[in-house]
């Protein structure tokens, strides 16, 4: 991505301050855990930040080689871009390293460690969770069924990542003339100074994202049926989402969609290439994985409720499902916590 020139008016800090630079990147984006490796002296941080709407680009450096842990970022998607040096990425259980060839693309509910290395500027893109969220509703045509999550690691060197990071360079450029015209009396004043033409600027960056990189939502949004399935359908798969956890049989699902259990499996059949109880049980795998993912079971005894609570009353048949479509065993999911390099996770400050 082309470092652009960001205008003086959109710094935020520049600060040789360990405390000052940590506060000020909480400020613009969330609480964090920052670790300094080597001297003070080394510190040479700068952030710029132009926002307009629910979507903002933002300029990053620390000149010395940083740790950062903000462990989840629960209100926000950011992508960030190196325009110079590298840094190591732990997000979810994907580690890699990112270079101005791999942007990392950070989903809200996935643990998060960084490694920026001296010299590794970054151009951060943040979308507000919500405005995502309502963006791929509209695209799905109904509600996300589960967080939407990304895979982390985004090839800029790919034609879906070249087209992002041509959208992002302009949406940069756009913002920064805007920050400089803005409360500008001209009657031409430039029109992203208008919240509702950065949202739909925006909506493009997002379209590139959700039709260009992988996520848990590309095999749902990739099927050109969805659209076209009859109501009877439609109307078992809400009443899976608000009732999954109840004992269901094909007969109540058909009872609920109106037709004959004949009519219900040709629907499901033809429309979503799967059998209705097939449907329902993936539906409950992903809502337990959801549960486990989310950290607050432990132990067998969490396990089992997780499984309980997802409609599952088999634990052996549950673990065997859940192996076959994650591949790993639910035990291993609930335990699964990604910590960042030599154990330095719960250490809030500088070692200089």
């Amino acid at each position: 991505m082309a470092d652009a020139a960001f205008p003086d008016e959109s710094l935020v800090f520049s600060s040789r301050d360990f405390d000052a630079v940590r506060q000020g990147v909480a400020r613009i984006f969330k609480p964090h855990l920052l670790r300094l490796h080597g001297t003070g002296a080394n510190l040479r941080a700068q952030m710029h930040h132009l926002r307009q709407g629910n979507a903002s680009v933002n300029r990053l450096e620390y000149g010395a080689e940083v740790e950062i842990d903000p462990d989840r970022l629960d209100d926000f998607f950011l992508v960030q871009i190196p325009v110079a040096g590298h840094a190591s990425i732990a997000c979810g259980n994907r580690r890699f390293d990112s270079t101005p060839q791999a942007a990392s693309l950070v989903s809200p509910t996935l643990p998060l460690h960084m490694r920026w290395h001296a010299g590794n500027a970054q151009v951060c893109v943040r979308f507000e969770r919500h405005m995502v969220e309502q963006h791929c509703a509209a695209h799905l045509g109904h509600g996300l069924d589960e967080p939407l999550e990304f895979e982390p690691e985004l090839r800029l060197d790919t034609p879906a990542g070249q087209y992002f990071l041509r959208l992002a360079n302009l949406f940069a450029e756009e913002l920064t003339l805007a920050r400089r015209l803005d409360g500008c009396a001209h009657p031409f004043r430039h029109p992203l100074a208008n919240d509702r033409v950065a949202e739909h600027f925006a909506s493009a960056l997002l379209n590139a994202l959700i039709y260009g990189q992988t996520s848990n939502i590309s095999a749902a949004l990739a099927r050109p049926e969805t659209a076209a399935a009859p109501h009877f359908v439609r109307r078992v798969e809400d009443y899976i989402r608000h009732h999954y956890a109840e004992h269901l049989t094909v007969e109540k699902l058909a009872l609920v969609a109106g037709v004959s259990t004949r009519t219900l499996f040709a629907g499901f059949r033809d429309f979503r290439r799967v059998t209705p109880m097939t449907y329902l049980k993936s539906y409950r795998l992903d809502k337990a994985r959801q549960a486990l993912r989310s950290g607050a079971p432990t132990g067998v005894t969490g396990v089992t409720k997780v499984a309980l609570d997802s409609g599952f009353s088999h634990l052996g048949r549950f673990a065997k499902h859940y192996h076959s479509r994650f591949g790993e065993l639910p035990s291993m999911t609930a335990r699964m916590k990604v910590s960042g390099p030599n154990g330095w996770r719960n250490s809030p400050g500088s070692d200089d």
